[in-house]
Parts: C-alpha cells; structure tokens; sequence
C-alpha cells in the first residue's frame, strides 16, 4: 500500500467518525465533543495537556444551550479534571456527561460535574477514592489507596494492642511516612469536596444534603474494596445520581457505539494516546501530535 493511500484511509476513517458525531447531535439536539483515551498506550490519563486541546473544541463550538462531552479515560489528576470541567461549563447552559464504556476515577469525577449522565449497558464509571504514587522498594512506581495508607495506621494500633511483639511494631512504624499519611488525608478530603461541590451546584442543587453523601460514597474505598470496581446505570442510579439510561436498540447508542469502535481503532493504528475530537475537527494526541482539521471527502489516489 502506498503512503498516500493510507493518508487517504485514515481521512475516510476521520470523515466517518465526524459524521457519526453529527448524527449523534441531531439525535440529541445539542453540541458533542468527544475525549478519548486509547487504553492500549501510555500516558492516557488526563493530566496538564489536556485544558490546550479541549480549548481547541470548545472554541470551534462557542456557546452552546447543550453540550454533551463523550468521556472515555481510566482517569488521573483530579486537579485538570476541575479545570475540564470548569471550561465544559463556561460554553454551556446545560452539560451532559456520555459515557460510551468507561470513565473512572478522576474522569468519574469530571462525568459528574455535568447536570446528567446519560449511560448506556456496557458504560461505567467508578469511585473516586484517590489514589497516591508511591515507589516501592524495587524503585517501581505504584498507586496505593489513600485510604489504605490511613487504615495502615489503624492495624498497626491494633496489632500493638494485641501484643504484636515490639521489635515487628518499630519496623513496620519506620515504614510509615507521616509526609505520606497526610497527603492521603488531604487528598481524600479534596476528592470528597470535589464531588459534594459539583454535585450541589448542578445535578444535585435541589438535594445538598444527597450530594454530600453520594460524595462520602464514591470516595469510600471501604465500601468498593477496588478502584476499579464497575459503577453501572443502577448502581449509579441507586446511588442517587442523575443518570439517563440509553436503550441499546436506540439510534443514539448505535451511533455512539460506533463512533467509540472505530475511534479506537482509529488511535491503536496511528499510535494516538488521546483522541479530541468534534464534528468539524480532531486532535490526535501522541508522540507527534496532530491537530487535524475535518477534511472533505477523499479522493482516492489514481491507480
């Protein structure tokens, strides 16, 4: 295959995608910007970048009555996730989160800053409960639970009260940082803020009280026991957030669903990390990033 038939191939693939985000408009009657992370490459999570990109969107939109944002992200700085949806919200009287698969975690937290969530039967979001980078003792970095970290304390407290043999207990007490410890707490009390703000001030400004305990629930690491753990349309609805289901059989989840596959596929080919994207223009976040216009229907080269 030639270069420039692959050129073409990929403009056909964006050119599809793009009129798959003007049917969904039409379905919905609003405006739809898409944030995208290819869950095979790294780094996908939302951090710094991300506020460039998604400006490039809202500008190309301007003001909208609606404005619906498909989220799909495993998660990351809860600090950016404000700051999206600080932006999302300056565009727009009403904002609806839509999640075609899965936003977790800090995206969770962005999904819920919206006045709804619309889901449909393969979507999920997650808790919210923070989790805090760590280096372990082979010099690798992981994430731990914040509230892990704080229930450490406690089993310590515990195993002393029953006689845990002294020389066991300072050994454990020197692997505890009090640095550490504190970032946690703090870092809890901010995820817990994040959500009880957002939820008042928009899904839930009729209900503060039930805003501050879905807050205290999506930040319960004791109740998930996984922040991976799968948040569905009922548990999300037992929980007592807005959410609209979306009927598999609908026009609108065919049309997201498929934008969402051939988004994919779309990134896993190009090598892309993260997708932003619009009906009139996309953003292809990678090692060489580029911004790609809506280009029109490709001519296909001459044999």
């Amino acid at each position: 295959m030639s270069k420039g038939t692959m050129v073409s191939l990929i403009n056909e693939r964006d050119v599809t995608r793009r009129r798959l985000l003007e049917r969904i408009e039409k379905t919905t009657k609003s405006r739809v910007i898409a944030y995208l992370a290819n869950p095979n490459a790294s780094p996908n999570f939302i951090d710094h970048n991300d506020p460039v990109f998604l400006n490039d969107l809202l500008e190309n939109i301007g003001d909208a009555e609606v404005l619906d944002v498909i989220i799909d992200s495993p998660g990351g700085e809860a600090n950016v996730a404000e700051k999206l949806a600080i932006m999302c919200r300056e565009h727009c009287k009403v904002m609806r989160a839509i999640i075609p698969n899965s936003a977790k975690s800090a995206a969770t937290m962005w999904a819920i800053s919206s006045d709804k969530i619309l889901m449909g039967y393969l979507s999920e979001i997650g808790p919210i409960d923070p989790q805090i980078r760590m280096i372990d003792p082979q010099g690798r970095v992981t994430f731990v639970p914040a509230q892990s970290i704080i229930d450490s304390v406690g089993q310590l407290h515990s195993m002393l009260q029953q006689g845990i043999d002294p020389r066991v207990a300072l050994g454990l007490i020197q692997k505890l940082d009090p640095a550490i410890i504190d970032v946690a707490q703090k870092a809890i009390a901010f995820s817990k803020q994040f959500a009880e703000k957002w939820l008042s001030q928009y899904m839930l400004k009729s209900d503060p009280s039930k805003a501050k305990e879905i807050a205290d629930a999506l930040s319960d690491n004791r109740r998930w026991l996984s922040h991976g753990k799968r948040v569905g349309i009922k548990e999300a609805l037992d929980l007592g957030l807005k959410v609209e289901p979306i009927d598999r059989k609908t026009k609108l989840w065919k049309y997201l669903w498929e934008y969402y596959s051939r988004a994919q596929m779309t990134m896993n080919a190009m090598g892309t990390i993260k997708l932003f994207e619009c009906r009139d223009i996309g953003i292809n976040f990678s090692i060489g990033m580029q911004r790609v216009p809506v280009p029109g229907r490709p001519q296909r080269p001459a044999p």
